[in-house]
């Protein structure tokens, strides 16, 4: 007797710990996919859903999910610093001109990360602040596999660039801390071409694209 789905969303509290009460519907659909656009980049939301029978009656909701919308961008392309030093340090975010995912010289203060080559002629990406700290995700098919961060794991180390590797990192704005992440798509001798996420919420570790539920 299954009609459609209504999707339902709201809010986080103040205190980013639960589910402001004035929920609004989003739209509907009759599939087990629905996309919620023009959300705001770094403001936490739950979402929920229902099923409605051909009859009219709705079931009760889902149990609330939440997730933060965040920046992103894809083919960055930056290279080793003694190949080109003009475009060898990248920024998440720059706060001056407000202009994420910035390509600019390595030599420049309060970078996140520049590229290295080691003397095996390999390429890492260094931490170019001793708040700016990273860790391993692993293989991913795409950037948006990077659903979060852990930032229990994250630490002031250097990491190989490798395709298919994701790398989360952690870096101190002048609000606080703010996590995103990085995926190699492709590498050269002298240049690595990666995808970026930068979570804008403050100490918001969520990077997943978009909501994902049941």
């Amino acid at each position: 007797a299954f009609d459609y789905y209504r999707v339902y969303s709201t809010t986080m509290n103040v205190s980013g710990t639960s589910c402001d009460a004035q929920w609004s519907l989003e739209g509907t659909t009759v599939s087990d996919a629905f996309l919620a656009s023009n959300l705001p980049n770094g403001a936490a939301r739950c979402f929920a859903v229902s099923a409605v029978s051909r009859d009219g009656h709705e079931s009760t909701w889902s149990s609330p999910r939440q997730d933060t919308p965040r920046y992103d961008a894809r083919n960055v392309l930056v290279y080793a610093r003694d190949v080109r030093p003009d475009s060898a340090g990248f920024l998440f975010y720059d706060e001056a001109p407000r202009l994420y995912g910035v390509v600019t010289s390595s030599t420049r203060t309060g970078l996140d990360f520049t590229l290295e080559r080691h003397a095996d002629g390999t390429l890492w990406f260094n931490p170019a602040r001793s708040d700016v700290l990273m860790s391993l995700y692993g293989a991913v098919r795409d950037l948006t596999s990077i659903d979060r961060a852990s930032p229990s794991s994250l630490a002031s180390v250097t990491i190989e660039a490798v395709p298919g590797i994701g790398n989360v990192f952690s870096t101190g704005k002048s609000d606080g801390v703010h996590y995103g992440a990085v995926r190699v798509a492709f590498m050269g001798q002298n240049y690595v071409v990666f995808d970026w996420s930068y979570q804008s919420g403050l100490t918001n570790p969520e990077l997943s694209r978009v909501p994902t539920g049941d």
